[in-house]
């Protein structure tokens, strides 16, 4: 869809601005984005557009949709000057991705909403226009005053732009909270004209407080030349067509779960970061394919990006230029081998040595060198030669007893197991079992309820459409009582 600049623009609405003891007002006009006499190719829609309820209140308020990550790549994506621009504001510099997570953040706003509303204004998402930068937003400037104007140029740059258009529409809401009026007179249920002569009844604060800062429906059903809120409608079934938009409760994923994205790539949540899983082999060696979930772009915005999974745990990897050795351990971070004598130790072969270019050693996380004095250094399985119990041994040398084969194909795929003798581990403490891995879904033959667990504990499925969400019956592991009761109940989901 081919956008005019904010320089371009024709259209004139009114804003009335707080100053921040939100005492007094002032009256700026402001130039927004216009449509001069283009052929607009409408795109074929999920939704479709209700002038009445443009878009849902988390459309304009769930500030937990997106992460920094999520943010850049789709300035990355659009192909616009703000994918790599940065700036620097009271001594520190910031990305425009950073910019928009902390004005979406500080307001409370959803930083999709933010985008769209950035596109809206100035095309910056998809233009290299580096004079439109300074007033990204459109706010505060108007085509009879001069942008050098003390009242004006408080708001120059990008940051600025952000941080005030971000807190204006949050001051809207909160106007909405309060007395469901905004500074011109929209509510929810309270009946108002727009500028090209439409009478709009809001359904919601989120279209009450985008008609207070574009007073124009646009070319659905209002004025054919001008984008005003048809425009924002279009945008952001452009670039988040798959968001919840308020009909289904936001899902929160557990930690472990593997996703897939649309363009096929596969990540393991942990704590809250997105692991890529860069190389067949690394998942394949300790994951189930079968329990990856496909998820939207969307899912994946919300997540920061954490450190690659590019080798399977416990292999050896060398650099060709200088020939370090080093073990991937259970966190996939490398682990210098510092003597040939530490790698006969833990029992591996010389041979089995995998030679890794630099560029490629550079990508996976370093951790400290192993020490010669651990045993097991790793963690591992270990099998009391006597008993034939298996414990788990961590890297603080305490045992935990794992009570079924199951929760050994779960937990510690591609993990080898290590005969002791009974007096041997009689040295060690003993701590709590091992629990199943977090993102499982789990029940009893006994009964029909389906569970996650999340942080060790277990969270009752309350719905097919959450189970779905998280994998689906065929990623149910059945498993005894005894297991399932290791696993204090957690909320419902």
């Amino acid at each position: 869809m081919l956008l005019v600049s904010v320089k371009q623009a024709l259209e004139i609405k009114c804003k009335m601005l707080y100053n921040d003891n939100n005492m007094s007002k002032k009256l700026l006009i402001v130039v927004s984005t216009v449509l001069i006499g283009l052929n607009i190719a409408k795109p074929t829609l999920a939704r479709v557009f209700n002038s009445n309820a443009i878009i849902s209140d988390p459309d304009m308020v769930d500030y937990t949709t997106m992460s920094i990550s999520g943010i850049q790549s789709v300035l990355t994506n659009g192909g616009g000057i703000l994918g790599s621009y940065k700036t620097t504001y009271n001594s520190s510099t910031y990305s425009a991705a950073e910019i928009i997570y902390l004005a979406a953040q500080n307001a409370q706003l959803n930083p999709q909403f933010l985008l769209v509303q950035l596109q809206k204004e100035s095309s910056l998402i998809t233009s290299n226009n580096a004079n439109l930068v300074d007033w990204a937003m459109g706010y505060g400037v108007c085509d009879s005053c001069s942008k050098d104007d003390p009242t004006v140029v408080k708001y120059k740059g990008f940051y600025n732009q952000m941080t005030a258009a971000s807190n204006q529409f949050r001051n809207y809401i909160n106007d909405l909270n309060n007395r469901n009026s905004t500074i011109s007179g929209w509510g929810v249920g309270r009946a108002k004209t727009t500028l090209d002569g439409i009478t709009i009844t809001p359904e919601n604060k989120a279209t009450a407080a985008l008609y207070t800062y574009t007073p124009w429906v646009g070319y659905y059903g209002g004025e054919e030349s001008v984008g005003g809120n048809s425009l924002l409608f279009d945008l952001f079934e452009r670039y988040f067509p798959d968001r919840n938009n308020g009909l289904v409760a936001r899902l929160e994923y557990p930690d472990g779960v593997l996703f897939q994205g649309p363009d096929g790539s596969v990540f393991r949540l942990e704590h809250g970061a997105l692991r890529p899983i860069t190389s067949k082999a690394a998942l394949l060696a300790n994951y189930n394919p079968n329990a990856i979930i496909n998820v939207g772009q969307n899912v994946l915005n919300r997540y920061e990006q954490g450190d690659p999974i590019s080798y399977p745990k416990f292999i050896l990897v060398q650099s060709t230029d200088t020939g370090s050795v080093f073990v991937i351990d259970d966190k996939y971070h490398r682990r210098a081998i510092t003597s040939k004598s530490m790698l006969r130790d833990l029992g591996y072969n010389p041979e089995e040595i995998i030679s890794v270019a630099d560029e490629d050693l550079s990508a996976i996380p370093e951790s400290s060198p192993l020490a010669t004095a651990d045993k097991y250094p790793l963690g591992a399985l270990l099998q009391n030669k006597n008993t034939g119990a298996v414990m788990y041994f961590d890297r603080k040398q305490t045992l935990h007893p794992v009570i079924s084969r199951t929760i050994i194909a779960n937990r510690y795929k591609g993990y080898p197991v290590y005969q002791e003798s009974n007096d041997t581990l009689k040295q060690y403490n003993q701590s709590v079992p091992v629990k199943l891995a977090d993102g499982t879904l789990v029940k009893i033959p006994e009964r029909n309820a389906v569970y996650v667990i999340d942080h060790g504990n277990k969270r009752l499925i309350t719905s097919p459409k959450i189970l779905k969400k998280l994998g689906g019956k065929k990623n149910i592991l059945v498993v005894d009582k005894k297991i399932l009761k290791l696993h204090p109940l957690g909320e419902s989901y």
